[in-house]
């Protein structure tokens, strides 16, 4: 994993300028991080395409779309677990593969589309899907944003439970960002997370600072689960 790109995109998740709650502000610094106009999040339980947050009303209508069609990048997503681009929604291709969506995403103004899995547990449990009012790819470092936002995505949406509604809640909350802010419990753990992953304890510190973001949690609490094992990180999509 890029310990560089996670530092940069966490800081961004934590500007004190957003007071989002947590999936929309990762839907927002998404739509920020790859220089596109909009970002949503969505997820399929049991058996029901949802909503659960976007970037802006727009964006969410895009989204609308999505479920009202069943069809779109999302569920691309969801039937493959693999990232999926459309960089032209208007070319015969992207209204053969959508019908409906496409052209009716391009009649709001959206003219490419990219998704990218939420996958937890090896379940692909919903996407990240990216718009855009202009045509183009993505380059690989968007791509790579786009991901590694994804995998904190899939983290939120992972501990929603049945009600989207729990994820749109009080905003996340501030977090330090030097090591030495951290108080000496938070550090273990850190080091327990480093023996278990094989990675730095400079890079198991970003990852729980990460998943605290993700889950909505202050990192001291994370850290005395982890050291009582009450709670693992996993490896991330993005390792693989």
């Amino acid at each position: 994993m890029d310990q560089h790109r996670l530092e940069r995109l966490l800081a961004a998740l934590h500007d004190p300028i957003l007071t989002h709650p947590v999936a929309e502000r990762i839907c927002v610094v998404c739509a920020q991080a790859v220089a596109r106009d909009g970002a949503g999040v969505s997820r399929i339980f049991r058996g029901r395409h949802e909503m659960v947050a976007a970037s802006s009303p727009a964006s969410a209508d895009v989204e609308s779309l999505q479920i009202a069609f069943a069809e779109g990048p999302c569920l691309e997503v969801v039937g493959t677990a693999r990232p999926f681009h459309e960089p032209d929604l208007t070319s015969d291709r992207a209204r053969r593969r959508w019908p409906h969506f496409a052209p009716a995403a391009a009649a709001q103004g959206v003219f490419a589309a990219f998704a990218f899995p939420l996958t937890t547990g090896g379940v692909t449990i919903g996407a990240l899907d990216v718009y855009s009012t202009s045509r183009g790819d993505l380059d690989s470092d968007q791509v790579n944003d786009a991901m590694l936002l994804a995998d904190l995505a899939a983290l939120t949406v992972d501990r929603l439970g049945t009600a989207v509604r729990d994820v749109s809640g009080a905003a996340a909350e501030a977090d330090a960002v030097d090591e030495w802010a951290y108080p000496s419990i938070v550090h273990s753990a850190s080091g327990m997370i480093s023996e278990q992953l094989d990675i730095t304890v400079e890079e198991a510190l970003l990852r729980l600072r990460a998943v605290a973001f993700a889950i909505d949690r202050k990192v001291t609490d994370i850290s005395r689960d982890v050291l009582d094992h009450r709670f693992r990180l996993e490896s991330w999509v993005a390792d693989e």
